[in-house]
C-alpha cells in the first residue's frame, strides 16, 4: 500500500511539474519550435533584458505585488487580532465574510470591483480615468487580505494567552506586548500569508483585466494577446524566471514553518533568533513600501506625453519578425510622445469597455459598422486634417465611406475578408461549396466558429440567403435557429484563440479575417483560404478614430497621420497580412503579400463582398441576445 502511494504521489509530481520542465527546456533553446530542441543558448535570457517593454511590464507586475502584499500583511495581520479578540460565534461569522474574497469567482469579483470604481470615479468623483495604478492595487489588497487573515488566525489559536498576560504584568502597554510577545508568535503566519499574496498578485489576470486603466498594465494582461503570434523565447526565459521566483519563495515559506515548529534549546536563542527575525521582515515590508512611494513619486514624473491606443491584438508591426516596429519609429520622430498599447479581441468589446467608462484612450481601430454606431452614439470625436496631411495617399474608393460619409471621424486603417481557413490534409475539397461548410456533420468537433454576434449572424444571413443589414426579426430568428443547430458541431467558439488551434491542427474548419488566417498559413503549410465567392462575404474596413475620452488629441493626430504614410503602411502591412486603404503602399510590401489573392481579391471578387452597416439599437440587442440563447445560455441544454 505505501509503495503504491509513494508510486501516485511521484506521478502526480511528474504530472504537475513536466510543464515547468518544457518551459525551462524551451527558454535555452535555439530554435522556435519547442518540439524540437536545436541547441542550447543563453540568448534568450540576454534578449530579455535588452527588451525594455517586457522588463517594464514584469516591473510593474512585481511593483504592484510587492505594494499589495506590504499593505495586506500590515491590514490582515491588524484585522486578524481584532477577529482573534471576538467572541467564539462572532469570530465564526466574521472568518466567513472573510473568506468570500476566496471563494468568489475572479470574474465576479473583477466586474463588481470595475463597476464600483468606475461609479465611484466618474459618478461621485467626476474623474476622466476612474480605473488606474490605485484601483489596480485596491483590487489586490481586496483579495490579498484573506490570504495574509487565513494564515495569521491558527497561530493566534496556537499561541499561549497567558503570555501576553504576563507581558503586561511586568510592565509592557498593549501596543508593546503586541510587537514584543505577539507578533513574535504570529509571524511565521505572516510571512506566509505575505508570500501567498505575492504570488496571487504577481500571476493574477481576471481581476487585473476588469480594473486595469490604460496608463498601468501588468504582465499577464499584456500576456492575453500574446494570442496570434508563436511566443518569442524571451517570453519562456521570463517565466522560468518567474517560476523560480516563485520556487523560491515557496521553499523558503516551508523552511520558516519547519523552523517555527522546532524547539530552541535556550530563550536567549529564541530571543536572539526572534530579533533578527522581526527586523528581516520588517525590512521588507518597509522596502515594499518605498519602492512603491518611489515609483509614485518620481515614477509618473515625465516630460513625454502618454498616447494611449487601443488596437485589436498583435495588429501593429512591432519588429519581432524582423519587420519595422511601427511604435518605436513614431516614438524616435516625435520624442515628445510615448506610445502606450492595449488591445481588445472584438468591436463588441471595445465599445462595452468605452461606454462603460473609466479609462482614457486617445486613438482606436474599430471596423466600418462599429464606428457608425460609434458616430450615432456621440463616442468619437471630429478629425483636424490639418494635422493627419497624409491622408491625400488615401484611394478614392475609401474616402466617405457609408459608415463615415462626411469623412469626419476616421481614417481607413486596414480592409479585408472573412472567408474560410482549412486544413488541406483533414478536409476534402469536394466540400468547399459555401459556408454550409460550417454545418457539415463529416467534421464535427473540428469545427471552429467566430465568437462575436455580428459575425456568425452574416454568415449565416449568408448561408439562407439574406442581407447582411437585415432588420426583419423574423430573419433574425431563422439565424439564430441556424447557429442553434450548428452548435452541436462546434469544438469552440473563438477569437484570437484560433491561432494555437488551427495551427496545432486541434481543429480543421474555421471562418476568420483574411489577414490572420495568413499569418497562421505562413505557421502551418497545410492550412488553405476559402471565399464563398457565389453566397457572399463580408468586406470590412478598420479605421482610426478618437474617442471623446481623449487626453491627447494633436498627439492622437500625429499617430494617425503617421500610420498613414505609404512606406509606413507597406511595412505595417508586411506584418499583419491585409490590405492597405493607400495604394501607394503596396510599393513597400513584400511581393508575395502585395500580389496575394486573398489580400487583394481581384475587382471581380471584391464586387460580391459586402459591408456591415449599423443596425440600430434595438436590433443590435435583439441580435445580440439571439446569438448568446443559440450559442452559449443552452451549452448544457
Amino acid at each position: 500500500m505505501k509503495k503504491t502511494n509513494r508510486i501516485l504521489t511521484i506521478l502526480i509530481f511528474i504530472f504537475l511539474y513536466i510543464p515547468m520542465a518544457v518551459l525551462i527546456v524551451a527558454s535555452f533553446n535555439t530554435g522556435k519550435d519547442i518540439t524540437n530542441f536545436e541547441g542550447f543558448t543563453l540568448n534568450q535570457y540576454a534578449e530579455l533584458f535588452r527588451d525594455e517593454d517586457l522588463l517594464r511590464l514584469l516591473g510593474n507586475s512585481v511593483l504592484i505585488a510587492l505594494l499589495a502584499t506590504g499593505v495586506s500583511v500590515a491590514f490582515g495581520t491588524v484585522a486578524a487580532v481584532g477577529i482573534h479578540s471576538l467572541k467564539p460565534k462572532m469570530r465564526k461569522v466574521v472568518m466567513s465574510l472573510t473568506n468570500i474574497p476566496m471563494t468568489n469567482p475572479d470574474i465576479v469579483t473583477g466586474v463588481s470591483l470595475s463597476l464600483l470604481f468606475v461609479f465611484v470615479g466618474s459618478g461621485m468623483l467626476g474623474q476622466r480615468e476612474s480605473l488606474n495604478f490605485w484601483t489596480l492595487l485596491i483590487a489586490h489588497v481586496t483579495f490579498g487580505l484573506p490570504y495574509v487573515i487565513l494564515n495569521v488566525m491558527p497561530k493566534l489559536q496556537q499561541m499561549d494567552g497567558s503570555l501576553t498576560d504576563a507581558a503586561m504584568d511586568l510592565g509592557c502597554t498593549p501596543v508593546q506586548a503586541f510587537f514584543k510577545v505577539i507578533l513574535y508568535e504570529i509571524l511565521p503566519g505572516i510571512v506566509s500569508g505575505g508570500i501567498m499574496t505575492f504570488t496571487m498578485s504577481l500571476d493574477d489576470f481576471v481581476i487585473s483585466y476588469f480594473v486595469t486603466g490604460s496608463q498601468f498594465v501588468t504582465l499577464p494582461v499584456e500576456i492575453y494577446t500574446y494570442t496570434k503570434k508563436p511566443i518569442q523565447n524571451k517570453v519562456y526565459a521570463m517565466f522560468t524566471l518567474l517560476f523560480l521566483l516563485i520556487f523560491v519563495l515557496m521553499v523558503a515559506m516551508n523552511l520558516l514553518q519547519l523552523r517555527a515548529g522546532r524547539k530552541r534549546e535556550t530563550m536567549r536563542s529564541v530571543s536572539r533568533g526572534g530579533i533578527i527575525f522581526r527586523r528581516c521582515v520588517a525590512g521588507l515590508v518597509a522596502a515594499c513600501l518605498l519602492v512603491g512611494c518611489g515609483f509614485l513619486i518620481f515614477g509618473n514624473k515625465q516630460e513625454r506625453i502618454t498616447l494611449n491606443v487601443k488596437n485589436w491584438g498583435m495588429n501593429m508591426a512591432d519588429g519581432s519578425d524582423g519587420t519595422l516596429d511601427i511604435v518605436k519609429a513614431f516614438e524616435e520622430k516625435y520624442p515628445h510622445i510615448k506610445v502606450n498599447m492595449s488591445y481588445y479581441e472584438s468591436n463588441e468589446a471595445l465599445y462595452s469597455q468605452l461606454s462603460n467608462g473609466g479609462i482614457t484612450v486617445d486613438v482606436i481601430i474599430p471596423s466600418d459598422y462599429m464606428i457608425d454606431r460609434m458616430i450615432q452614439s456621440n463616442m468619437l470625436l471630429e478629425l483636424n486634417f490639418d494635422n493627419i496631411e497624409n491622408f491625400k495617399y488615401v484611394d478614392e474608393q475609401f474616402k466617405n465611406p457609408a459608415y463615415d460619409p462626411e469623412n469626419k471621424y476616421s481614417v481607413p486603417y486596414t480592409w479585408g475578408t472573412v472567408g474560410i481557413l482549412y486544413n488541406t490534409k483533414h478536409v476534402d475539397e469536394a466540400d468547399l461549396t459555401g459556408w454550409d461548410l460550417l454545418w457539415n456533420e463529416d467534421y464535427a468537433g473540428k469545427i471552429l466558429m467566430i465568437d462575436n454576434s455580428r459575425d456568425a449572424f452574416g454568415i449565416a444571413q449568408y448561408l439562407l440567403g439574406y442581407s447582411i443589414n437585415t432588420t426583419d426579426k423574423a430573419e433574425l430568428d431563422a439565424c439564430a435557429q441556424k447557429l442553434a443547430e450548428q452548435k452541436p458541431l462546434v469544438q469552440q467558439y473563438v477569437m484570437d484563440q484560433i491561432y494555437t488551434i488551427m495551427e496545432n491542427e486541434e481543429a480543421w474548419i474555421a471562418p476568420y479575417y483574411a489577414g490572420d488566417c495568413m499569418l497562421m498559413m505562413e505557421e502551418n503549410e497545410d492550412l488553405a483560404f476559402f471565399l464563398p465567392q457565389e453566397q457572399g462575404f463580408n468586406l470590412f474596413t478598420d479605421a482610426m478614430c478618437i474617442p471623446t475620452c481623449c487626453q491627447e488629441k494633436e498627439a492622437a493626430e500625429l499617430f494617425i497621420n503617421f500610420l498613414t504614410d505609404p512606406e509606413i503602411s507597406g511595412a505595417n502591412m508586411d506584418y499583419i497580412c491585409y490590405g492597405s486603404p493607400i495604394s501607394a503602399a503596396r510599393e513597400h510590401m513584400e511581393d508575395y503579400l502585395a500580389t496575394s489573392e486573398i489580400v487583394y481579391p481581384s475587382e471581380e471578387v471584391l464586387a460580391k463582398g459586402t459591408a456591415y452597416a449599423y443596425l440600430s439599437e434595438e436590433i443590435t440587442r435583439y441580435v445580440e441576445g439571439l446569438y448568446q440563447e443559440a450559442t452559449k445560455l443552452n451549452a448544457f441544454g
